[in-house]
């Protein structure tokens, strides 16, 4: 099985979760001191939230596994190198299978945030380097809200369109 890596954009996350980052800032008028913009108004995330710190490995992609949470959504923000992150729709595995594979080229500073029930696995990072992400859901997830699926099929992660 092939999983082909797209560039970040609300279509890639359809029916998966929302893109959190700016396309483009804007940068201070003259004479003020900040300028604010919303990445997205509402990112649909629970109250008693958590953040961590998510350093991923450079390693062969090729995957093997997910993982959701039923009960948050989950926000991942490069902060630190451009990662591949394979996502699929909320969904029931069948057989150890799950359609609608997807796997997103994030750069860093782009920010997704995944829906409740999506499924992802940890970032694939470009090149030989570790990747650094930013990770906020509700407080207890990996106490009490992680299911994974063995994947009965490695997925082979290639670029095709995407630009690395």
């Amino acid at each position: 099985m092939e999983i082909r890596v797209r560039d970040l954009d609300s279509a890639a996350l359809e029916d998966i979760g929302i893109v959190a980052t700016l396309s483009q800032g804007k940068a201070p008028e003259m004479g003020a001191e900040f300028a604010f913009e919303f990445a997205a108004t509402d990112l649909k995330m629970p109250a008693g939230l958590c953040a961590g710190r998510l350093e991923c490995s450079s390693r062969p992609m090729q995957l093997l596994k997910m993982e959701r949470h039923l009960k948050t959504p989950e926000l991942l923000s490069a902060v630190n190198g451009d990662a591949v992150i394979v996502v699929a729709p909320p969904q029931t595995p069948q057989d150890e299978r799950l359609e609608g594979l997807r796997a997103i080229l994030v750069r860093q500073g782009q920010a997704i945030v995944l829906s409740a029930g999506a499924w992802h696995w940890i970032p694939y990072p470009l090149g030989e380097k570790s990747a650094l992400f930013l990770v906020v859901f509700r407080s207890e997830t990996g106490r009490d809200d992680l299911d994974y699926c063995e994947l009965a099929e490695p997925g082979n992660i290639v670029f095709e369109g995407a630009k690395k």
